[in-house]
C-alpha cells in the first residue's frame, strides 16, 4: 500500500461464544444467610458467585499449635502460638479512627501483653482474674507482644493440637472465620454442579484431582499434601480463562486489516543514520523486526522489553519515524508528563534530521496551547505526538493514526491502551517496558504478543557500583558526594515521600531539600522535584539540573523514569526499604548513562537486607526480574490471585510455572477447552 493511501475498512470479528449451555457458577444468594448486603461485601474479595467462593484460597494454612507458656511465647518472635492464662490488666486507647485494646495475660512463668487492633467492642471484655485462651503472632514492639488473631470462647473453642486450620481473607463486615464457613458451604453445594472440561487422564498424569474433588478438598483437607493437590487444580482455573482469551484474541487479531507501512531501503538507512549513533546489535535487529511487522496488512502486536539504558526509546522512535515517512501518524503514550517531555526533548534532534514534525499533548498545557496541538494532529501537520492520558480524551482526533506506542505499558490498563489504538483503524501497537519480564510471565500476560528483547547496552557506558550504606559510613558518603559535585558531576538524592513525619523528621523530600540548602552542599545548587509541582516549575528545575546550574537534585520517585542526565554519576536512595527490587533497579538506571563510572547508594533498614545485598551483586534486570518472580510467585505478579490472598509460601514458583505451561498447551491444542473457558468472548480490540 502506498504512503497516504487509505486503509481498507477493518473486518470485525464477532466474539465467539460457547455452543453449550452457559456455565452454572451459582448465585451467592443460594447460600442461606447471604442477602444483598453480604453479596456486596463479598464483592470486595472478588467473589461474585458460588464458584468464586469455592476457588477462594485461604490466606494461610497451618497446623494448629499446642498451648505454650508466656515465657516461651516471649522467646518465639515471628511464631504463631496459643497461650492460656489470667487477665492481669487491660487498657484501651484510640488513635483517630484506630483503636487498641492491650491485655496483659500471665501464668506461672510470667506475662505477655496481647494486642487487639481496631476491636473497640472488646474494651470491656476482659475482667481482672478472668481465664483466657488466645491465638496470635509474636512480634517485637519495644519488646515481645502477641498480636491477637483469635480468642477462644465456649461457643467457639480452639481446634485440637495438630489439626489443619485455614485462615481466610476478611472484608468490612465479614470476619475471616465467617468467610471460611461460606467457602465450605459453597463447596458442598456447588461441587456437584461443576463440569470438568479437562481430560481425566491428563489430570491424573499430573497428579491433579477433578475440579469437583478439588473444591471439596480445598476447604477441608486432611493433610498438607491433599491441600496442595487441590490448590494446584484450583490455580488452573484463572490461568485457563486467561489463556483462552489470549489465544482467541491472537486469532482475531490475525483476521483484522491494518495499514501497511512500507518504506524503501534508502529511507530505512536514512532513519538509522539519523539516530546519531551506531545501534547495538539488539537495536538493529529490533528495528528490522519492526519494519517487517509494520509493512504487513495485519496489526502489529509487539512487546519491546529491555533493561534500563538499553535504548528502547530510540527503537520506538525509529518505528514512529518510519510510520511518519510512510505518510501516517504515530503516538507515544507515556504515564507521566516528565517522561513525555523527556522523550520529546531527547528525540527532537533525531526527528528533525528525519524530517518529521512532532507535537506534545499533556494535561498541564494551557487550554490555548492544547487546542493548537490537537489541531496539528487533526490536520496532519504533526506526524508524531508525545503525550500522557490527555491523548485519550474524546476530543483528541488524528488525521491517520497507524502506530500507537505505549511506554511503561504496565502503568496503563487494558482499556486505556485500547482507547488510544481505537483512534486509528487496525492500529499497529508497540508496548515498551523497562521492567524486564521473564519469559514465563510474558507467556501468562502477553501470550498473544510477539516479544523483542534488548540486552546490550550502548558502547561507552561507565560501570555502576551499588552499595548499602551502614550508619557508620554516612560521613564517608557525604565526603564522596562532595568530591563528585566538586568535579562538576551531578547527583540525585531520592526520598520516597514528599512530607516529613513531623517537625524534627528529616525524611521527607521537602525537609531534606531544606537541610541541604543550609549545608555545605548549598554552593553547588540544590533543586527539589516532586509530583505536586506545576509542570513549568518542574521543567525549569530539571533544566537547571541538566545544565549544571544546580548539581544536586532532591526528588521523590517521580524521577524513576524520564530523566536522562549523562553527567549524573551518583544517587542516594533514602528509606530504601520502602521500595521493591524492580523500582530500586529502575532508579539505579538514572545513573551510569554516561562514560563515567557511577555509584548507587542505599540507605535503609536491615529488614530489607536481602534485597539490598542482591542489588549489590546483581545488575542484570532480567536476573532481578526472575528472582522477583521466584520469590513472589506467578499469581502475585500477574494479579491472577484473588483479592486479599497471600499463600505465605504455600504456592511455589515451580508449581505455578508448570500449571501455566499446561494451561497454555491445553487451550492451544484443545478447541473444546478454549471455548469452555471463553467466558465472555475475546477482549475485542484490547491490547
Amino acid at each position: 500500500m502506498s504512503p497516504g493511501r487509505s486503509a481498507a475498512p477493518e473486518r470485525k470479528t464477532a466474539p465467539e461464544r460457547s455452543s453449550s449451555a452457559p456455565r452454572d457458577d451459582g448465585a451467592l444468594t443460594d447460600l442461606s444467610g447471604v442477602g444483598p448486603a453480604r453479596v456486596k461485601r463479598l464483592e470486595a474479595l472478588g467473589v461474585r458467585s458460588l464458584r468464586d467462593l469455592c476457588l477462594l484460597l485461604p490466606r494461610r494454612l497451618e497446623v494448629w499449635p499446642g498451648r505454650t507458656t508466656a515465657v516461651v511465647a516471649r522467646a518465639s518472635l515471628g511464631a504463631r502460638v496459643v497461650i492460656a492464662g489470667r487477665v492481669e490488666r487491660s487498657r484501651f486507647s484510640r488513635f483517630g479512627a484506630r483503636s487498641l485494646v492491650r491485655v496483659t495475660v500471665g501464668d506461672e512463668t510470667g506475662s505477655i501483653d496481647v494486642l487487639f487492633f481496631n476491636q473497640s467492642w472488646l474494651r470491656e471484655r476482659f475482667a481482672k482474674g478472668e481465664d483466657v485462651e488466645i491465638h496470635g503472632k509474636v512480634v517485637d514492639s519495644k519488646g515481645p507482644v502477641l498480636v491477637a488473631e483469635r480468642l477462644a470462647s465456649s461457643e467457639r473453642p480452639f481446634p485440637r493440637e495438630g489439626e489443619l486450620v485455614a485462615t481466610y481473607p476478611s472484608a468490612d463486615g465479614l470476619a475471616a472465620g465467617f468467610v471460611g464457613e461460606l467457602c465450605r458451604r459453597a463447596a458442598e453445594l456447588w461441587s456437584e454442579r461443576c463440569v470438568e472440561a479437562l481430560d481425566a487422564r491428563a489430570l491424573a498424569s499430573r497428579g491433579l484431582p477433578t475440579l469437583a474433588e478439588a473444591v471439596r478438598l480445598l476447604h477441608a483437607p486432611k493433610s498438607l499434601e491433599e491441600f496442595e493437590r487441590a490448590r494446584r487444580r484450583a490455580a488452573l482455573e484463572p490461568l485457563l480463562e486467561l489463556q483462552a482469551r489470549l489465544v482467541t484474541r491472537s486469532r482475531a487479531g490475525r483476521e483484522r486489516e491494518a495499514r501497511a507501512l512500507d518504506v524503501d531501503d534508502a529511507t530505512v538507512v536514512a532513519l538509522l543514520d539519523a539516530l546519531g549513533h551506531t545501534p547495538t546489535g539488539d537495536q538493529r535487529r529490533a528495528c528490522e523486526t519492526l519494519r517487517n511487522d509494520l509493512a504487513r496488512a495485519t496489526p502489529m502486536r509487539r512487546l519491546l522489553q529491555g533493561d534500563v539504558g538499553s535504548g528502547k526509546t530510540l527503537v520506538a522512535a525509529f518505528a514512529c519515524a518510519l510510520a511518519a515517512r510512510a505518510g501516517a501518524q504515530a503516538a507515544l503514550l507515556a504515564p507521566t508528563e516528565i517522561l513525555a517531555e523527556q522523550h520529546r526533548a531527547s528525540l527532537a534532534e533525531f526527528f528533525a534530521r528525519a524530517g518529521v514534525e512532532t507535537a506534545l499533548l499533556v494535561g498541564s498545557l494551557a487550554p490555548r496551547e492544547r487546542r493548537r496541538e490537537a489541531e496539528r494532529l487533526r490536520d496532519g501537520a504533526a506526524r508524531v505526538v508525545f503525550g500522557t492520558h490527555a491523548l485519550l480524551a474524546e476530543s483528541v482526533e488524528f488525521q491517520d493514526l497507524a502506530l500507537a506506542v505505549i511506554d511503561e505499558q504496565h502503568r496503563f490498563g487494558v482499556e486505556q491502551r485500547a482507547r488510544l489504538a481505537a483512534k486509528g483503524r487496525g492500529t499497529h501497537v508497540l508496548l515498551l517496558t523497562a521492567t524486564p519480564i521473564p519469559r514465563t510471565l510474558a507467556l501468562a500476560l502477553y501470550g498473544d504478543l510477539e516479544v523483542s528483547t534488548l540486552r546490550e547496552k550502548p558502547a561507552g557506558r561507565g560501570r555502576t557500583t551499588t552499595r548499602w550504606i551502614q550508619p557508620s559510613e554516612r560521613a564517608e558518603l557525604k565526603k564522596l558526594l562532595l568530591e563528585r559535585l566538586d568535579a562538576g558531576e551531578r547527583a540525585y538524592w531520592v526520598v520516597p515521600r514528599i512530607d516529613a513525619g513531623g517537625a524534627d523528621d528529616a525524611r521527607g523530600a521537602e525537609k531534606r531539600h531544606e537541610l541541604f540548602t543550609r549545608s555545605e552542599f548549598a554552593r553547588f545548587g540544590v533543586e527539589l522535584v516532586h509530583g505536586r509541582l506545576e509542570r513549568d516549575e518542574r521543567s525549569r528545575r530539571l533544566e537547571r539540573f541538566r545544565s549544571g546550574a544546580s548539581r544536586l537534585l532532591v526528588a521523590t520517585t517521580v524521577i524513576e523514569v524520564g530523566v536522562d542526565v549523562p553527567t549524573a554519576t551518583a544517587m542516594v536512595v533514602e528509606e530504601a526499604e520502602r521500595l521493591g527490587l524492580a523500582q530500586l533497579h529502575q532508579l539505579r538506571g538514572r545513573v551510569g548513562r554516561g562514560a563515567r563510572d557511577s555509584c548507587f547508594f542505599l540507605l535503609g533498614k536491615t529488614i530489607a537486607a536481602e534485597r539490598f545485598r542482591r542489588l549489590e551483586r546483581e545488575h542484570d534486570g532480567f536476573a532481578i526480574a526472575e528472582a522477583d518472580l521466584a520469590s513472589r510467585g506467578m499469581g502475585d505478579l500477574t494479579g491472577l490471585r484473588q483479592a486479599g490472598e497471600n499463600h505465605e509460601g504455600l504456592a511455589t514458583f515451580a508449581d505455578d510455572l508448570e500449571e501455566l505451561l499446561f494451561a497454555r498447551e491445553v487451550v492451544s491444542t484443545r478447541e473444546e477447552v478454549r471455548i469452555a473457558y471463553l467466558r465472555d468472548g475475546p477482549l475485542a480490540g484490547s491490547i
